[in-house]
Formats: structure tokens, C-alpha cells, sequence
């Protein structure tokens, strides 16, 4: 007899500040997400190290409690550059870009980031970003990206991955099936490729395939269209790209997450409430309901539009939503669970040290990109 569906843990949620109001508590119990997602205004950016740490500490104890489930997923955007939403000593590395080159480089700082975030409770941090920027027009990947062709891309991803889940943090590729080719930021609109399934396999799809043949536990979806092969549809409600290019054509057996479902990539063609069934239908496992325009009543909104799906589902839509449910279950089991702990002078001295070095020695490190909705 399968479990009875928990469709709370379809989602991922972000507090709304560095403390819990009374509402976000009384969402939390009544949603019990999978987990949440941190951003800067969960932290305290003005205080010293050992006061804001001790704030953001109760913060997740009370997340926790509120959810009433000791493993949860504590998640954070973390790539380098403008990908930061930590406060001071907390390490700001470059972007790849830097670095992507020199494999021990990207391992070294693959291995410092990892250590900052568990000593922050965090156990996934949504990177390597697979993504190729070949497109020089590209407003958002850029310096992201670990380089412009696949030969760099995939060998420096897959070291970053590893050292990152060395550390007890578990990696998310993303953006799924490639966000570097285009011309449009997908936090303000849908982007649209024109790529057939032969070209993708050529270049885009080559580093989610060498993440996924070396086991990467979390595919990360774009909102995106890819206008050759499910036109007029964004990749994260698209069961062709989601089910049948990731799952089927690419092997993925793990977690697949929406990108931010408050994206004008995906708002323009479905509000965040009523997306999270076309999303599942897709292929996608959980929901990442963040943003400045999504809030935990709209996570909650979306729970029981999939509630009514499930209410009315037949065997095989009802097997579906139980097999999302047990990789969601299988993920959290083998997620690391840090207590958070202040980390010492010299180790944040040491990692200082290499950002230091990594952006003096760079061909980038007069390249101004500040990418929106990153900051």
C-alpha cells in the first residue's frame, strides 16, 4: 500500500525575513514544505558575524519547529560575484568565469564554499550552473557560466559538483536544458531558442549529461521555450523537455525543481498558483515558490490546486504523483543536517585569501556584469 501524498513537500518556500512573523509559522504547519530557500533579507547584512549567525540560527530552528520535520532541505542560490546573500566574514568568491579554467581552482573553491555553507545549516546550494554562454548578447548566465563551449564546461561542472557534495552539500544542476544561448533575461520574460534536438545534444545538453552520468541529484528547470520542440511552452511546464528530453533521452532518476516560480518567464503564461499542476505534469518534482512576487499563502494556494488534481487523478497520474513524492522523500533522507557553527578567523582568512587571488588573476576582473534580480 503506497503512503498517503504529502503534497506539502512538493514545494520549497522562502521566510520573508531574517525572523518568523505568526503567519509564516501558521503556513509552515499547515503546508510542511520540503524545505526553504534563503535569501540577503534572512540575514541580518548590518551586524557582526556572532550576532547575525545567531539570529539566522533561531530562525532555522524555528523554521524547523514550525514545519514540525527534522529534515527539511535548506537551500541558497550561491554561485560567486552577485550570487551572494550572505553578510560579512562570509566568503564573496568570483563567478566561474574566473576560474573555470584551472580544475583545481574550481575545486578549491567548490570545497570553501561548501564548508561556509554547512557551517550555515545549508545542504544544497543551486549550483554548478551547467549552463554554456555562448551567446555574447546574454544578459543573465555570462560570467555565471563556467565557460563558452562544452569541452570547457563539462569537465569544470563535474569537479564542482564533487567537491561540493565532498563537503556534505548536495549540488542542483541548472538551468535545465540550457539558458546560455539566450538573448532575453528570464526573470523578465520568456526567452525562446529556436535549437533543434539535434543541436541541444551537440552542445546545451552535454553538461547535464556528464553531471547526470556522474550521479548529480538535482536538475533545476529554465524558463525558457525552445520554440523547435514544444513551442510556446516554458521548459518548466513542458513534458517534453522535463520528462522527455531530461528523463528519458538524458537518463535523470533524481530531483527535478522549478526554477523560481515568481519569474516573468513563467508568470507571463501561468500565475505562480496555478502553475505548480502544469509543473508537475511536466515532470517536475518540486516547486520553488520564491520570489519577490510569490509568498507562502501562494505556495499554500498552489498545495491545494494539486490537492484537487490528486482528488480526481487516475492510476496513472496518481502513480506519478506518488513516484515524485518518493524521489522527494529519498532526497531528503540522504541530505546532511549542520547544525550551525562559526567558523574560525583563519579558515575564512585562507578562503579570502584564494578569492582574492582567483580575481586579481583573472582575464575578467575588469568585466562589470551585474546581472538582474541578483543582488
Amino acid at each position: 500500500m503506497p503512503a498517503p501524498l504529502d503534497l506539502g513537500l512538493r514545494f520549497i518556500v522562502e521566510p520573508s525575513g531574517s525572523s518568523l512573523s505568526a503567519d509564516e509559522r501558521k503556513l509552515l504547519r499547515e503546508l510542511r514544505p520540503a524545505g526553504i530557500m534563503l535569501r540577503r533579507r534572512n540575514f541580518r547584512q548590518d551586524a557582526s558575524y556572532p550576532d547575525w549567525l545567531a539570529e539566522y540560527g533561531k530562525l532555522l530552528a524555528d523554521v524547523r519547529a514550525a514545519i514540525g520535520r527534522e529534515r527539511i532541505m535548506v537551500s541558497v542560490d550561491h554561485e560567486g560575484g552577485q550570487v551572494h546573500r550572505f553578510p560579512a566574514p562570509i566568503t564573496r568568491f568570483p563567478y566561474p568565469a574566473f576560474y573555470a579554467r584551472e580544475l583545481n581552482a574550481v575545486e578549491a573553491v567548490a570545497g570553501a564554499m561548501g564548508r561556509e555553507l554547512a557551517s550555515l545549516g545549508i545542504n544544497v546550494s543551486f549550483s554548478p550552473t551547467a549552463d554554456i554562454h555562448s551567446n555574447p548578447a546574454n544578459p543573465v548566465i555570462n560570467q555565471r557560466a563556467f565557460g563558452t563551449t562544452t569541452a570547457e564546461v563539462c569537465p569544470a561542472v563535474v569537479a564542482f559538483a564533487r567537491a561540493l557534495r565532498s563537503t556534505g552539500i548536495t549540488p542542483c544542476a541548472k538551468h535545465f536544458p540550457g539558458h546560455g544561448d539566450t538573448a532575453v533575461d528570464s526573470h523578465l520574460a520568456l526567452p525562446s531558442l529556436r535549437l533543434t534536438v539535434a543541436e541541444l545534444e551537440q552542445r546545451e545538453l552535454q553538461p547535464f549529461a556528464a553531471l547526470i552520468r556522474d550521479k548529480i541529484e538535482l536538475v533545476m528547470s529554465a524558463h525558457i521555450e525552445l520554440a523547435q520542440v514544444d513551442p510556446g511552452v516554458p521548459a518548466t511546464l513542458s513534458r517534453k523537455i522535463m520528462t522527455g528530453l531530461l528523463r528519458e533521452k538524458l537518463g535523470f532518476s533524481g530531483v527535478t525543481i522549478a526554477d523560481a516560480m515568481g519569474m516573468k518567464g513563467l508568470g507571463d503564461v501561468l500565475a505562480a498558483r496555478a502553475a505548480s499542476v502544469q509543473a508537475h505534469e511536466a515532470g517536475i518534482d518540486l516547486m520553488l515558490m520564491v520570489g519577490d512576487s510569490v509568498s507562502l499563502a501562494d505556495a499554500a494556494a498552489a498545495k491545494l490546486s494539486l490537492a484537487d488534481y490528486a482528488a480526481g487523478a487516475n492510476s496513472g497520474q496518481m502513480a506519478e504523483l506518488e513516484r515524485a513524492q518518493r524521489r522527494i522523500e529519498a532526497l531528503l533522507a540522504i541530505l546532511g543536517q549542520h547544525a550551525c557553527s562559526q567558523l574560525s578567523s583563519d579558515v575564512l582568512a585562507a578562503h579570502a585569501k584564494l578569492a582574492q587571488a582567483l580575481s586579481l588573476n583573472s582575464q575578467w576582473a575588469k568585466f562589470d556584469f551585474n546581472p538582474v534580480g541578483f543582488t
